[in-house]
């Protein structure tokens, strides 16, 4: 893996993202333009390369670039503004019962939380949402 060149643009690899959860390809386009970015293969932010890498897992590259230059962008938008109010503020983050578990250190945490649910009560006190 190699560092990023550059400073990218990612709505069209996030709207990949978006297009490939409702049609099934979301693993494969996941792995893909992960593996690919960081071999410096791919540039995230050219419509035509994402528009490649659903095509090349057998998703339909003008269904994409019509959802695109259409819904995408305010879909987009509305799940980071929904984000964004849940005090999401980096990768990986996770909300659970308003509990906010943000860096890969905190998913034991979570995992408890979900095993335990009367754990949130004393983790959360006067925070807790029943």
């Amino acid at each position: 893996m190699k560092g990023p060149r550059r400073i990218y643009d990612a709505f069209y690899a996030s709207a990949g993202m978006l297009f490939t959860q409702h049609h099934g390809l979301f693993r494969p386009y996941h792995d893909t333009v992960f593996r690919r970015f960081w071999s410096h293969d791919l540039e995230i932010d050219e419509l035509s390369d994402i528009s490649g890498v659903i095509a090349s897992l057998g998703g339909s590259s003008g269904e994409f670039e019509t959802y695109v230059h259409g819904p995408a962008r305010a879909e987009h938008n509305r799940i980071i503004d929904e984000a964004e109010a849940l005090g999401v503020f980096g990768v990986p983050t996770m909300v659970s019962n308003g509990e906010l578990f943000w860096g890969g250190d905190r998913i034991d945490l979570l995992v408890e939380r979900v095993q335990n649910p009367e754990s949130i009560a004393a983790a959360l006190g006067s925070r807790h949402r029943k």
